[in-house]
């Protein structure tokens, strides 16, 4: 697994969403490291982790990222999923709850793919079969940044995210997806501090599935950050930094920390 570990303090795992890797976190990495431990893996298959072979579940990955944090000797961490990466928190918390200190989910739901959205995933599975990932690259880098949203020097770095991502790895995260479980129910029970993000043009996610997650986690905050579309870490990640930083200093664990 290639990841990013940089910085001391209370530890920040950062999980990135489809197709992209872990460089889609980079400006968080950059921004963060002098005030927090900054993880950012790649999940296999994407950047420069290894691939497996079939579908992936959302489950996988998370029981990959707690190997990760096991081997790195974290202890629980603030979890930060973006769009898939929200997916596999869901699964995370899930699995591991006392590791997770505290919830970020940004331009992702909670809810499982209808019929028609899972056969899609299945269609374009077979199509990166026989045709490779620039089929789901051509697809998805116009629908990351915001519709008016015209540098052509940003559009090339989102390519560049998704370049490494390996065929299997692809199909297995488009097979994962679409056989991933509902969390809709399981946000009520989400106890630790929960922030969620949303990019206002989102055309991927919209901002009504933010809010759903707002409206069912308790204590949950919602911000909606304007001019940015779904990669809104990277498109606009000086609002983001700010927001995310603000409610990291406000939150009760963030506290802790700094007692201990």
């Amino acid at each position: 697994m290639g990841y990013t570990d940089e910085g001391r303090g209370l530890p920040l795992l950062f999980v990135h969403g489809f197709p992209l890797s872990r460089g889609a976190w980079r400006k968080q990495v950059d921004a963060l490291r002098s005030s927090y431990r900054v993880i950012a893996p790649d999940l296999r298959g994407f950047g420069e982790s290894q691939a497996g072979t079939g579908a992936i579940p959302m489950a996988q990955y998370a029981d990959d990222l707690h190997s990760l944090l096991q081997q790195l000797k974290t202890g629980p961490v603030v979890l930060i999923g973006h769009s898939m990466g929200g997916y596999v928190s869901f699964a995370f918390l899930r699995k591991f709850p006392k590791l997770a200190r505290g919830l970020v989910l940004v331009g992702t739901r909670a809810g499982k793919d209808t019929p028609e959205g899972a056969a899609g995933r299945r269609a374009t599975a077979e199509k990166v079969q026989a045709k490779g990932v620039e089929v789901v690259i051509e697809a998805m880098a116009p629908k990351m940044l915001a519709v008016d949203n015209h540098d052509r020097v940003m559009a090339e770095q989102v390519r560049g995210f998704m370049a490494p991502s390996k065929p299997e790895g692809v199909i297995g995260a488009l097979l994962g997806m679409a056989e991933r479980p509902d969390a809709t129910t399981e946000l009520a029970g989400i106890s630790v501090p929960t922030l969620i993000i949303s990019g206002a043009d989102d055309a991927l996610i919209p901002v009504t599935e933010s809010e759903k997650l707002a409206q069912a986690i308790p204590g949950s905050q919602l911000n909606i950050i304007p001019h940015a579309g779904h990669l809104v870490a990277f498109e606009q990640a000086d609002k983001f930094n700010h927001v995310l930083e603000e409610w990291l200093r406000r939150s009760a664990f963030a506290v802790s920390v700094l007692r201990l």
